[in-house]
């Protein structure tokens, strides 16, 4: 295992916000028909849901163990989502009236944005500096 580094302790803290603000953003997602958006059954949703957070999990605990490869992992998965997220919901919210659930669906939304965008660029920045 390799030394801990102010970064590391970041990148963790961030990585673990992503995976939280990731699950409860999913369970919006559900509730507000995405499934339904792109043809999927509800179990077939609910399969590639799991496998996403169990990756994304997964990608977290080689981090805290200094894996580079998780790194890499971790910044294009982070800097993925977070794009997908600002195409995707950005112009949804910016339309008059209230967004799904509210102010509750908004901050999960930004959240996710937020802790995958900072998550991208942390791991980024320690995949090089450990390479």
């Amino acid at each position: 295992m390799k030394p801990r580094t102010r970064s590391s302790h970041l990148l963790l803290v961030s990585a673990s916000l992503f995976v939280g603000f990731s699950a409860a953003h999913l369970i919006d997602e559900f509730l507000y028909g995405a499934p339904a958006e792109f043809h999927l059954s509800g179990a077939a949703a609910e399969i590639l849901s799991l496998t996403f957070v169990g990756a994304l999990t997964g990608l977290v605990v080689l981090a805290a163990r200094g894996s580079r490869r998780s790194y890499l992992g971790l910044a294009i998965i982070g800097w993925l989502i977070a794009a997908a997220d600002v195409m995707k919901h950005v112009p949804e919210m910016a339309q008059a009236g209230t967004w799904r659930s509210g102010l509750v669906s908004e901050l999960l939304a930004i959240g996710l944005m937020l802790s995958a965008a900072l998550t991208g660029t942390l791991a980024y920045g320690r995949w090089r500096h450990v390479g």
